[in-house]
C-alpha cells in the first residue's frame, strides 16, 4: 500500500509570513578630543553589523562608544591611516585611546 499525500491550501489569515524585522536603536558617542567636538548619533538598525555599515561615513581617527538600546556594546573607530579604512573595536569598558 502507497501512502497518498494530501497537500491543503493555505487558510485565509493563516498563512506563513516571516517574523517582523526588530530594529534596536543604536548610539554613536563620540567624546571630545584632539579631533572634534563631542558628538552623539542615533540610529535604528537591524544588527551591530548593519550599525556599524552606518557608522562607515563618521570621521577616520575618531574614537566612538556604541551603544545598543542606551547599553554600551563596545568602543570603536576607524582608523586614520588605512585605505580602505578598518574597524578597531574594543570591549566597552575598555579605556579610551590617549590621542
Amino acid at each position: 500500500m502507497g501512502m497518498d499525500i494530501v497537500s491543503r491550501p493555505p487558510v485565509p489569515g493563516n498563512a506563513s509570513t516571516a517574523p517582523p524585522t526588530v530594529r534596536l536603536t543604536y548610539t554613536l558617542r563620540y567624546d571630545d578630543d584632539a579631533f572634534g567636538l563631542p558628538k552623539r548619533i542615533e540610529f535604528e538598525a537591524a544588527s551591530p553589523a548593519t550599525a556599524l555599515e552606518i557608522a562607515q561615513g563618521e570621521a577616520r581617527g575618531r574614537e566612538a562608544l556604541l551603544l545598543v538600546e542606551g547599553l554600551p556594546l563596545c568602543r570603536l573607530a576607524k582608523a586614520a591611516d588605512a585605505d580602505p579604512p578598518y574597524w578597531i573595536i574594543a570591549p566597552q569598558n575598555a579605556a579610551p585611546r590617549s590621542a
